[in-house]
């Protein structure tokens, strides 16, 4: 049994001994055994709870394992508990938690319940949970901390040093920042390397210059981006004039990536992302809706194509039969190619200056596709229906159609990217309602062409 199944195994029974504790026993045992699990862990388990029990086992917790519940649980459950915790209560364990996490955990809740609770922490931290929210929703500063150790390039270690023994820190610092007289940032100096060189060493003798950082109205996936590609654990957050506000943590950007993932499966399936059961029936359907009808509307063309083409369908019926498989091939064929190339996109690895260079990549990879389909459709055709004609008919087709397909797959993505709207949308029904279309007609104007219709 592999160590995730053993997990799950484990997480499952212990939902079951949660299960039996909640109608047997007292609250001191619940907080006994739920003190015995990972509070991460509690956090998966608890959406399969009812809100009563939710409650239950949300107020068993110390306030530092609610805080990471309240954090890590899922939206639905997060809000639920939000509605329903004791003020009291609520203030407690928010006191708990950095200011970047409680701008995430209220930000989806109304505005007359967001006032409530900025109400129940302390000034200061309102303020900078405020200050957060008021970054555009998948900006660098909605998941940045605004809390970090900076010191002056022109201080000594150890003057550096008892200013940071002054801090309260609440979690791990791997890197302490340094800034000119004005707040900009000037480069990043390790605590290791603080702590070794020797005394009266000056910070501006041993910074580091390169400085690798975000502006706060820069999009999340470019401080993921950054912090991948330079290998880092924390990145600096800057505003327009190069002043330090924060810093993003390679914690924040897992979650930045998961997020993203959601979404482009979201997209990649037609819908605009639904949050687990925080959407009314009636908004969800309301999201859906328009690639429904998206798709709906391609396939009335696809059919006034097949309509245009009666007579040559009429004296050769057995065409009809094979409008699935080309439909069904040129679809997929074109989302795979534009998944390759959302998927490039998204981790940076394609840029305009190689567009070219993927298409003609793409196009050869379309071609050995082409041919392959083609003989392999060629020979069951000649297989079934007895006939040549038909067979080369049908090869053709589905080879220029792997083609087209394969085309409109990789330049849609990069257009829908040049023009600032998620290329992910560009893989869902979009490319396959298009190549729908222009399938169908490419095969019946072969098969009128050759058939001398």
């Amino acid at each position: 049994m592999t160590e995730d199944r053993k997990k799950i195994q484990t997480l499952n029974e212990q939902i079951e001994r949660i299960k039996a504790l909640l109608e047997n026993a007292q609250n001191s045992e619940i907080s006994e055994f739920l003190q015995g699990m990972e509070p991460e862990d509690i956090a998966e388990a608890l959406g399969v709870f009812s809100l009563e029990q939710k409650l239950k086992i949300f107020n068993s917790l110390d306030t530092d394992n609610a805080a990471v519940v309240l954090d890590d649980t899922d939206s639905r459950t997060r809000l639920q508990l939000l509605q329903k915790i004791d003020n009291s209560r609520l203030a407690k364990v928010l006191e708990e938690m950095p200011v970047d996490e409680v701008a995430d955990i209220i930000e989806d809740v109304s505005e007359k319940d967001r006032e409530e609770i900025l109400e129940l922490i302390e000034k200061k931290d309102a303020e900078e949970v405020e200050e957060i929210l008021s970054y555009p929703e998948d900006s660098a500063a909605r998941i940045m901390n605004p809390d970090f150790i900076s010191v002056t390039e022109d201080e000594d270690v150890e003057h550096a040093i008892e200013h940071i023994r002054g801090l309260e820190v609440d979690d791990e610092i791997f890197y302490v920042y340094v800034v000119d007289a004005f707040d900009k940032l000037c480069g990043t100096v390790a605590i290791g390397k603080l702590l070794t060189v020797p005394k009266g060493t000056l910070i501006k003798e041993i910074f580091d210059r390169e400085i690798h950082s975000v502006t706060a109205d820069e999009d999340q996936e470019k401080a993921a981006l950054v912090m991948k590609k330079y290998d880092i654990v924390s990145l600096p957050v800057v505003d327009k004039e190069g002043g330090l506000v924060g810093r993003i943590t390679v914690d924040d950007i897992i979650d930045v990536m998961d997020e993203e993932r959601g979404e482009d499966i979201s997209h990649m399936t037609g819908m605009i992302e639904e949050e687990q059961g925080t959407e009314t029936a009636f908004k969800a359907a309301q999201n859906r809706l328009p690639w429904l009808v998206t798709c709906m509307l391609g396939s009335i063309i696809t059919g006034l194509v097949i309509r245009m083409y009666q007579i040559t369908l009429a004296e050769t019926i057995t065409l009809v039969s094979f409008i699935p498989v080309i439909t069904a091939t040129g679809g997929n064929s074109g989302v795979q190619a534009s998944t390759v190339v959302v998927r490039e996109i998204a981790l940076g690895y394609m840029n305009i200056s190689r567009v070219w260079e993927e298409v003609w990549r793409q196009l050869k990879v379309a071609l050995s596709l082409g041919v392959t389909c083609a003989v392999i459709l060629t020979v069951l055709t000649n297989y079934w229906i007895k006939s040549s004609l038909i067979g080369l008919i049908v090869g053709i087709s589905i080879f220029l159609v792997v083609v087209w397909s394969n085309f409109v797959g990789v330049l849609t993505p990069v257009i829908f990217k040049k023009i600032k709207i998620d290329p992910a949308i560009a893989s869902g029904p979009l490319i396959t309602t298009l190549n729908d279309v222009i399938g169908v007609l490419i095969y019946l104007n072969i098969a009128t062409f050759m058939l001398g219709k």
